[in-house]
């Protein structure tokens, strides 16, 4: 077998059974949407305002277990954006816009809801390149 190919059984092994990324940081399974989980890195209910927590990072994970990181921000409607390329232990880093300061639970998961097209988007386009 050619190098390549050692290179792709090699990531896929690190991905199903080493230490991913964002490891330490806990999954939010209320989010889990067609496969699709939110995982918190920001503590969304410590608010830097009243109206609630209106900015901080997180990572999505993919139903293949893959993940992403997320920072994100306020914005009256939702948006994705390539901060960092795809790379091997992860499938890239994206600015998103969250359409309301998160103060429940209820609110991540609109708010996850809200960018998880753009997410699926971004997540077909990263899989497709490797």
């Amino acid at each position: 077998m050619n190098t390549s190919i050692w290179n792709r059984i090699w990531n896929l092994m690190k991905r199903m059974f080493g230490n991913r990324v964002y490891h330490r940081n806990p999954l939010r399974f209320e989010t889990e949407t067609d496969g699709f989980i939110y995982g918190e890195i920001t503590d969304h209910f410590d608010f830097d305002e009243e109206e609630g927590c209106t900015f901080g990072d997180g990572f999505v994970q993919a139903p293949n277990g893959s993940r992403a990181g997320l920072i994100w921000d306020g914005s009256e409607k939702p948006y994705l954006y390539t901060c960092i390329e795809p790379e091997d232990d992860r499938w890239g880093v994206y600015n998103v816009g969250f359409v309301k300061p998160i103060k429940t639970m209820k609110d991540l998961i609109f708010n996850f809801k809200s960018v998880l097209p753009l997410i699926k988007e971004a997540y077909d386009r990263a899989e497709r390149g490797r």
